[in-house]
């Protein structure tokens, strides 16, 4: 029997935020819109209606001068319990078709229907009736491309967006990518879109036709890697983290955009505090921690860390926390803001296994105190070292904002 043809459908909801605002409220349709996590000078547009894209704004661009464009600019806060409730009805959607499926939570759906074709027909057949059902039961009419791996597929729906429906044929992914615009290409930030365009490099293709040494010499140690990406080579499987289940997430806008990492280590323990404390509340325990990072210029990164076992007690969570920070993290730029997730929420017992070491068995009774001081007095009233040395370096640490999802 021969190897059956991977197959992954990639939904591509541009402008997530103001879709589901837009959706929610009917008024919004056909206006420029835009959503910003604050206000004031240092404010930058999260996300934004296609007619305010029209107008000439643009994600990541300066509230102040989004508003010079458009003439009292409708300018909405995010709404997380509204995303949040989107994504659990887009689950059910891709759930009915996928038997794995990948949700980054702010418009980016994967679905593996490699071997659904007996009950859903050929994969491009399949994205359609999803589409149809996205637009039916939701009112969402995302971009969807099928191809033979994740990143074909992003890169797929890029070139139809907003909205419309592309098939990669197995073996095509070269052809279709030699001529597609080199920012389309995840990963190519402004930074090494410069660095680009100084070498003359405009296509995809041109940088899948690069050698090692070249790729290295232009981008530097992540040259290869990204190269590869040119290429089209990605094994990546669909993976079903984050889908369906409870999660806690904490967002923490700094006061000055930084680089200290005594500031950083600092907010991700008030993170970690944070969303600790409310986590135990709930008698929970979190099997995965994700961090989204915003640098200054407004581009987001992200990383995650599953974990052997469950993370409980804030000195876990922002270890964790900071290994993932510091593995997505890689531009020397300052950061503009960090948002937390605790994911993989499941029943916690404090009862110490028997294996565990004592060690760990003395920090969680010290959790346990310190969050009944908390508990009664407030979260400000008990912080760590880690905290009060980031607040002293700059500006104090504002109190984090959050959903529970």
């Amino acid at each position: 029997m021969g190897n059956i043809n991977r197959a992954v459908c990639h939904l591509n909801i541009i402008g997530f935020r103001a879709a589901v605002a837009a959706q929610k409220d009917g008024a919004l349709r056909g206006r420029p819109f835009v959503v910003a996590g604050a206000t004031g000078g240092r404010a930058l547009v999260l996300d934004l209606s296609p007619e305010a894209l029209r107008e000439g704004i643009s994600p990541g661009m300066a509230l102040a001068v989004a508003e010079r464009l458009v003439r009292d600019l409708p300018v909405l806060a995010p709404d997380p319990a509204s995303y949040a409730a989107m994504n659990r009805e887009l689950e059910k959607i891709a759930s009915v078709y996928a038997p794995i499926y990948e949700n980054d939570q702010f418009g980016n759906l994967y679905l593996d229907l490699t071997g659904t074709a007996r009950l859903f027909g050929p994969a491009a057949d399949c994205a359609s009736r999803i589409l149809r059902e996205m637009l039916e039961r939701v009112g969402i009419r995302p971009a969807a491309a099928v191809a033979g791996n994740k990143l074909v597929g992003k890169i797929a729906t890029r070139t139809i967006r907003p909205m419309g429906l592309i098939q990669i044929q197995a073996g095509g992914e070269p052809d279709f990518l030699i001529h597609q615009d080199l920012c389309l290409l995840p990963g190519m930030g402004p930074s090494l879109l410069r660095t680009a365009a100084v070498t003359g490099l405009r296509e995809i293709g041109e940088l899948a036709c690069l050698s090692d040494g070249e790729a290295i010499a232009l981008f530097g140690k992540h040259g290869r890697r990204l190269r590869d990406t040119a290429r089209g080579i990605d094994d990546s499987p669909v993976v079903a983290a984050f889908l369906g289940e409870r999660r806690i997430e904490k967002h923490l806008e700094l006061a000055e955009d930084t680089l200290d990492f005594d500031v950083i280590r600092g907010g991700l323990m008030l993170l970690a505090e944070t969303g600790g404390i409310e986590m135990r509340g709930q008698k929970w325990g979190a099997g995965a921690v994700a961090l989204g990072i915003v640098y200054a210029d407004g581009v987001r990164v992200e990383g995650q860390e599953k974990l052997r076992r469950l993370c409980v007690t804030d000195r876990d969570i922002a270890g964790a926390a900071e290994r993932v920070y510091l593995k997505a993290v890689v531009r020397r730029l300052r950061v503009r803001s960090i948002t937390l997730t605790l994911g993989d929420l499941r029943p916690l017992g404090w009862s110490p296994d028997l294996f565990e070491i004592a060690e760990d068995t003395k920090q969680r009774k010290l959790q346990e105190a310190a969050d009944k001081v908390r508990n009664k007095y407030g979260l400000a009233m008990l912080t760590t070292g880690t905290v009060l040395v980031a607040s002293r370096r700059g500006p104090a640490l504002a109190l984090p904002v959050g959903s529970n999802a």
